[in-house]
């Protein structure tokens, strides 16, 4: 039977991105910080799409708001989480950008795009999440809390 690091994995790869290593959570910030900072109440999307829009400008918007936001490191490489069942106690995994990557087959059992981005310092994500009518594109600045 499939861990969920085997299912986070699975989706990650299946989203064309080379997987280096499974992070875990420490150093911080963790998944679930980073998760709390995407769903936070002030929250603005950087860009948005419509749920039902074609997924193939997705990826290249993603990427621009990644790098611009230094999460993407000039190597390609970026820590990655998605929503699969367990993927808080997974923690990050590394991954690296290749031709084949698409951001928009990082989708959850509902079809939705749902995944969060951190940089390696830990110091930016930049995410997709799924809102009432639209995927927001939300990058914000991320700092650990005092108790990681």
């Amino acid at each position: 039977m499939p861990t969920s690091e085997d299912n986070l994995v699975d989706l990650i790869r299946a989203g064309g991105l080379e997987v280096d290593s499974v992070q875990g959570n420490d150093p911080g910030p963790s998944v679930e910080t980073a998760w709390r900072a995407v769903a936070g109440f002030s929250v603005e999307p950087s860009a948005v799409f419509p749920l039902q829009a074609d997924r193939g400008g997705v990826h290249t918007l993603w990427l621009k708001h990644a790098r611009r936001a230094g999460v993407v490191g000039e190597d390609g490489t970026f820590l990655v989480t998605a929503v699969v069942t367990g993927a808080w106690e997974v923690g990050w995994v590394r991954v690296r950008l290749t031709d084949t990557a698409d951001v928009s087959r990082l989708v959850d059992h509902q079809g939705r795009i749902e995944f969060v981005a951190r940089s390696a310092s830990g110091d930016h994500i930049c995410a997709i999440t799924a809102e009432e009518y639209d995927y927001w594109v939300v990058s914000l600045p991320l700092r650990s809390p005092p108790s990681e």
